[in-house]
């Protein structure tokens, strides 16, 4: 394939526009490809406009599952230079919203496989590409695929999130939970007569908080580089200021590490919430939108390696525009110490991928890697991706897949 058809693939991608629906039209277009290409594809239709996507090559064992998202999150045309679903190439970069996060990664995976077949490239084993819905909002189709079982059996995964030339193998954990405080109205000059809900879920809150810090404290994972993470990004409550109010809301936003699991924490919640309701008569009812686990992988797992071996010289002779160049200093911060050159680092992060959906059942230690072309201006006004970056990663794609299989 040219690479003026790999461009004009990712742009394909770009044109379509995912905002959190409609992953049916891209993984209609990506079936298509693989039909043509005699390579084994399902789409897995949810509803009327959203879909996951199977497609392998090779057969038996081992499995390497490859994996990325269809969908991206929303752009305003106000604040961008191009229009963001416009693939625009510019200064060797491509603008366009997905463009990094992933749709290049997913463009990257989808040439690599047909490049493979068209090749007759042996596979020793199964090569098999997870794309899914809803990464964005919940990782929808991640658990979809899991409930399935299309991860029964694999030895490896890596999903092509952008990671530039460094690799992530950990993310921290997510809990999302929602605390609804029931009170009574009354008027303000005489609160006695009514129950302050806005009063029982500060004082609930803070004292979750204390209670979860306190469990947290001091302990530190060294791959995610942080610590157990409290806030409170939402805090509804009251209508006027002569009256007691008898509603109030929260949201509360927590990233968890491996020291301190979901499972302790959501207890804390709930032993606070029924404590304060024998006290003080509260009624704060509880809803936990998500909870999904830290994954750390493994260090010295084979895929990590071969990546590094299979990169270096790629990242050797890779040009690096005074943006990227931030970026890598911040990385190296990160990390602590300086690289040498050559180095492709490996390291957590405090966000998430799909992972934390596919690895529920083995969260630590798994052949897991994040390795995909892109940088940091996800979920930005214009987004965008190095073209010589997007290209050099199809062929390290087109390298490590087949070598996965050879190695011992």
């Amino acid at each position: 394939m040219k690479d003026t058809e790999k461009i004009s693939l990712l742009s394909r991608l770009v044109a379509m526009n995912t905002v959190n629906r409609n992953e049916i039209e891209p993984a209609k277009y990506l079936k298509q490809l693989f039909d043509d290409a005699g390579i084994k594809c399902e789409v897995l239709p949810v509803g009327e406009d959203r879909a996951n996507l199977i497609a392998e090559i090779g057969s038996g064992s081992p499995i390497l599952a490859i994996s990325g998202h269809f969908d991206v999150v929303a752009a305003d045309a106000k604040e961008w230079a191009t229009d963001p679903f416009t693939l625009t190439e510019k200064d060797g970069q491509l603008f366009g919203r997905g463009a990094n996060d992933m749709k290049s990664g997913l463009a990257a995976l989808t040439i690599a496989m047909l490049e493979l077949k068209a090749q007759q490239v042996p596979i020793n084993g199964t090569i098999r590409l997870m794309v899914t819905f809803g990464e964005e909002v919940g990782e929808l189709g991640a658990k979809m695929l899991y409930d399935a079982g299309y991860m029964q059996g694999v030895n490896a995964l890596m999903i092509a999130e952008p990671s530039g030339y460094r690799i992530c193998y950990g993310q921290a954990g997510t809990i999302d939970i929602d605390l609804e405080s029931i009170g009574k109205n009354a008027h303000s000059s005489m609160p006695a007569l009514g129950s302050n809900a806005v009063d029982h879920l500060i004082r609930v809150l803070y004292t979750i908080k204390a209670k979860v810090m306190a469990r947290a404290a001091g302990l530190r994972n060294a791959v995610l580089n942080t610590d157990t993470l409290f806030n409170i990004d939402v805090f509804n409550g009251g209508e006027q200021v002569n009256t007691i109010p008898n509603h109030a809301l929260a949201k509360i936003n927590l990233r968890t590490i491996p020291e301190v699991s979901n499972a302790e924490i959501l207890q804390i919640f709930h032993d606070v919430i029924d404590a304060d309701a024998a006290k003080y008569g509260s009624q704060i009812n509880m809803h936990v939108e998500m909870d999904l686990n830290p994954v750390v992988g493994d260090p010295q797992s084979k895929m990590l390696q071969l990546i590094q071996r299979v990169a270096k010289p790629y990242l050797l002779n890779a040009k690096f525009s005074a943006s990227d160049q931030q970026q890598n200093q911040i990385v190296t911060k990160m990390l602590g110490r300086e690289l040498p050159a050559g180095t492709i680092p490996a390291l957590g992060a405090p966000g998430g991928t799909d992972a934390r959906r596919l690895l529920v059942d083995q969260p630590l230690g798994f052949d897991y890697t994040v390795f995909g072309p892109g940088n940091f201006t996800s979920h930005q006004p214009n987004e965008y991706v190095s073209k010589s970056m997007y290209l050099d990663f199809i062929k390290m794609y087109e390298e490590l897949f087949p070598a996965y299989f050879n190695e011992a």
